[in-house]
């Protein structure tokens, strides 16, 4: 079940960005709702959000028609967390003076939901001495974050900060708001994407994972409060925002990194599709299809999670991190992750399934199956997003007593 989002868009340049935020909430399957200052309907026209929402939108505190279908003060109790992006100055200025001189100033003061200011404005704006002043207030005010305006070229041609975030800040903004820190002081380790082995420079051996399921994770510990470091392969996907991100191409490349940090860490999650196998011979230079053998002389790459499990693992005496795997499988799916448990020296195993129409290579969604020595946790599918949440709840009370101070 998703959140139930309130975004309030005011009047600046910025508010079109607001439209690919509700996108991408409602990717995620949250509920949205909008509500536009009159300024930001200068901007973007009320019906867009409506029907990126998929919800009415608030545009004035004494509608009859919106009211009648939820009313301000029902709205107020309705929303999980509120997102105010982009704040101007002026609404930043009535929020901090506490005025209630619209519908989402009203809203504002009316709910007990965590509230998320996203400032956008030009430069010299932010850098006035009220402004500043005015967030100081919002940001020591109960329940509110402020999230730091990007710096770069602003639509006025000025150079500084003042330009709304990405979207992708901007949820994890809202995650760290609407999610409790269960990770707080714990250093996580988390390896995702594949792996590639070349044969020559125009040749390599890799599989189709696109790392959506360790970003996901990455991002969830984040938002947990955890430190994370992120070793990921070759994909194509942004750096999850507040995380330390390590890039790695070959799996020899990501053997070493993991095996000389796993030690300071709380939980490595090896998440990544590492190859099993690399070309014994790789050619400095692209050979020519008329030269190629019909055969391929390969070596064993070095198996990290084997390697953590004999290092850390439950029969290990050795402490260290608690080892979390991940077991992609076609069929029998749970029974498999659980002999992968035992046999690579895991604490947990995380099982999904691999091939057909509910394959989790490249999907947004998927199923898994938290398997421990004693119990298998099942989730049906949800967004990778969902899933990295529930992951870590499910792994932080598995390890409680493990992991206890």
């Amino acid at each position: 079940m998703g959140r139930n989002i309130l975004l309030g868009v005011s009047g600046g340049i910025a508010a079109y960005k607001a439209c690919e935020l509700v996108r991408a909430f409602r990717k995620l399957g949250d509920d949205v709702r909008v509500i536009m200052t009159e300024g930001a309907q200068e901007f973007v026209r009320p019906l867009t959000m409506q029907v990126l929402s998929e919800n009415p939108v608030g545009t004035a505190t004494f509608d009859p028609t919106y009211e009648s279908q939820i009313g301000h003060i029902d709205l107020a109790r309705w929303a999980d967390v509120v997102l105010v992006a982009p704040a101007t100055a002026n609404l930043i200025a009535r929020m901090a003076q506490g005025m209630a001189d619209d519908l989402l100033t009203t809203v504002l003061l009316a709910t007990t939901a965590p509230v998320v200011v996203a400032p956008a404005m030009n430069t010299q704006m932010w850098n006035h001495p009220r402004v500043q002043a005015n967030l100081e207030i919002l940001a020591a005010t109960p329940r509110h974050r402020v999230v730091e305006p990007d710096a770069g070229e602003l639509a006025c041609k000025e150079v500084g900060p003042g330009r709304l975030p990405d979207p992708h800040v901007l949820l994890q903004a809202v995650d760290q708001a609407t999610t409790e820190p269960i990770l707080a002081g714990k250093r996580v380790l988390i390896t995702a994407g594949p792996t590639r082995e070349f044969i020559d420079p125009a040749r390599f051996i890799s599989n189709p994972s696109t790392g959506k399921m360790g970003h996901s994770i990455a991002q969830a510990a984040q938002a947990m409060g955890a430190e994370v470091l992120l070793v990921r392969g070759p994909v194509d996907l942004e750096r999850p925002f507040g995380v330390d991100v390590l890039e790695v191409t070959t799996a020899r490349s990501m053997h070493k990194v993991v095996m000389a940090r796993a030690e300071e860490m709380d939980f490595v999650v090896m998440v990544a599709a590492v190859a099993d196998w690399r070309p014994a011979d790789e050619k400095a230079e692209k050979v020519k299809k008329s030269e190629m053998s019909d055969t391929l002389k390969m070596e064993r790459n070095p198996d990290i999670l084997a390697e953590l499990g004999q290092q850390f693992g439950p029969q290990s005496s050795s402490e260290g991190p608690i080892i979390v795997g991940f077991a992609a499988e076609s069929r029998d799916i749970v029974e498999r992750a659980r002999e992968k448990m035992k046999r690579k020296g895991a604490h947990i195993m995380v099982a999904n399934q691999i091939g057909g129409s509910r394959s989790t290579f490249g999907a947004d969604s998927a199923t898994i199956h938290i398997v421990s020595e004693r119990t298998v946790t099942d989730y049906p599918a949800d967004t990778k997003a969902k899933l990295g949440r529930a992951l870590w709840r499910e792994v932080v009370r598995l390890t409680q007593s493990t992991l206890a101070p």
